[in-house]
């Protein structure tokens, strides 16, 4: 990490988070608007957001690689690929788009500062290996920083933790020199994170116990495409390829999602009758893999060629469901009174949201409450002029909402351009006055538990299209990339000269 190249004074715009929000917001920037002066930066060595940042045994992606890659490149290889490999596709979409003069790595930013007298952002950062501190202002801020906190993962504060005399290991904060070699580990969690990790560390283990308060939908699928080895077999470029598998992935997506809607319960027990005819007969599946929910009140978890099933069937991995009650300084008690020995304790427990990026924001000298801020259509927000955050979709891969977003910021930008316009603005209509006001992550569509942890720090959404975050990307696609500017909620004023 190079950290001597000096950001510029000034910038059209200052992207923030070198993930996969961030490169295709650069991408965009590059290949649309390429006389706008921008630059990405990022608080860590490299780029890759949480394909760099989680580095746990059995790291992949959940959702197709064709949907997790973007539009314009090509994914070629396994359908469900782990974090290496999705950096080396980020990688090569920096290096043939020329992209990387525009990364600054090791920049954290902590304040943004907005004057309407000047229509700029003075934005603060430090330097992350030296300390030092840095300054530049940019007309347009543009948050690439994902959705949660990178430093840290979300651990509870259960009774006892800090008296228990073991290891504790958050997935997103994996040791290098861990040392899992014939001891008793417990994986405390439920969700894609322990799908993942426990079939990749279970031959290490002494033993290995799988403590989970309520158990997830899981869909088990070999990490293959076969359409396209079929259409690989023919010769057919890959980039039609890609946009095929692209457009199927999303199609049964939708259909599946459909179909969880309507059908609740045939959903519900369709999903667990394919677990249970994993397991061996008589496994305690209502006790373990009947989750509290309906599936479509959460991520499904994809469970590949049955590995997770097939250590739970040897004996490797012992499920428990129940709550704890305490630790003690070498083991775990339930509320049921079982206790489980454990040397290591891994906590794949979740994160907690970054709202903004955990910056500081300050417009016309008074500090901003994101909480008190109204979405406009989880794009820009009131409150907070010449600001975007790409948020992408939840119920398949993010990338498929932030390329529309990244294509709807480069449109706005060259809006105001052509406009003369210096300042945009989210501003609620009269109407809108109104209007029931609901949480950004709608729990009535969405409960994962992040989401309903961090709701209370979240921007409010509305009860009109225009001021919510749509969970229906299917929907909401059809209209971003055609999305007037002329419908009353932005406000716009002429550059200042």
């Amino acid at each position: 990490m190079d950290t001597s190249t000096q950001l510029p004074q000034h910038l059209d715009v200052l992207v923030v988070g070198a993930g996969i929000s961030g490169i295709n917001a650069a991408y965009h920037l590059t290949t649309s608007l390429p006389e706008t002066s921008y630059a990405v930066i990022d608080g860590h060595e490299s780029f890759g957001g949480t394909w760099l940042v989680h580095t746990y045994p059995g790291v992949r992606t959940d959702t197709e690689a064709y949907t997790l890659g973007f539009d314009f490149k090509p994914w070629v290889g396994p359908p469900y690929a782990g974090a290496q490999a999705i950096r080396d596709y980020l990688g090569e979409v920096i290096e043939e788009n020329d992209l990387a003069p525009n990364f600054f790595y090791g920049r954290l930013l902590t304040s943004a500062t907005w004057s309407s007298d000047n229509q700029l952002w003075t934005l603060a950062g430090r330097v992350v290996a030296t300390g030092e501190t840095f300054t530049l202002t940019a007309s347009f801020l543009w948050m690439c920083h994902g959705y949660y906190r990178h430093e840290k993962g979300y651990t509870p504060a259960w009774n006892g933790l800090d008296g228990f005399a073991g290891e504790v290991i958050h997935p997103q904060s994996w040791p290098k020199d861990v040392d899992l070699g014939g001891k008793n580990v417990v994986i405390i969690g439920s969700g894609a994170t322990m799908a993942t990790l426990a079939p990749a560390i279970a031959d290490q283990c002494g033993t290995l116990t799988v403590l989970q308060r309520s158990p997830t939908y899981f869909f088990q699928s070999p990490n293959v495409e076969p359409l396209a080895d079929q259409l690989r077999a023919l010769e057919t470029p890959e980039e039609w390829i890609h946009s095929i598998i692209r457009k199927k992935s999303v199609d049964e997506m939708q259909n599946l999602v459909q179909i969880q809607q309507l059908h609740a319960e045939i959903s519900k027990r369709a999903l667990i009758d394919m677990v249970a005819k994993q397991l061996p007969e008589g496994y305690d599946v209502e006790r373990h893999f009947t989750p509290r929910h309906f599936p479509q009140d959460q991520r499904v978890c994809r469970v590949l060629d049955g590995d997770l099933f097939a250590k739970i069937s040897s004996g490797q991995i012992t499920m428990i469901t129940d709550e704890i009650d305490h630790f003690t300084s070498l083991s775990i008690v339930t509320k049921d009174g079982d206790e489980i020995p454990c040397d290591v304790v891994i906590t794949a427990t979740g994160f907690d949201l970054s709202v903004l990026g955990d910056v500081a924001f300050t417009v016309d000298g008074e500090p901003v409450n994101f909480a008190d801020s109204v979405t406009y259509r989880g794009l820009l927000f009131t409150g907070l002029p010449n600001l975007a955050w790409t948020f992408g979709a939840l119920r398949l891969s993010w990338t498929m909402r932030a390329d529309y977003v990244s294509r709807y910021v480069v449109r706005l930008l060259s809006h105001m351009r052509s406009g003369g316009f210096g300042k945009v603005a989210a501003v609620l209509r009269d109407r809108d006055a109104t209007m029931k006001l609901v949480p950004f992550i709608d729990p009535e569509k969405f409960s994962p538990g992040y989401a309903l942890r961090s709701r209370h720090l979240m921007p409010k959404g509305g009860s009109v299209d225009e001021w919510s975050m749509s969970m229906d990307f299917w929907g909401e696609r059809s209209v971003l990339d055609s999305l007037a500017f002329e419908d009353g909620c932005l406000q716009f004023d002429p550059t200042v000269r």
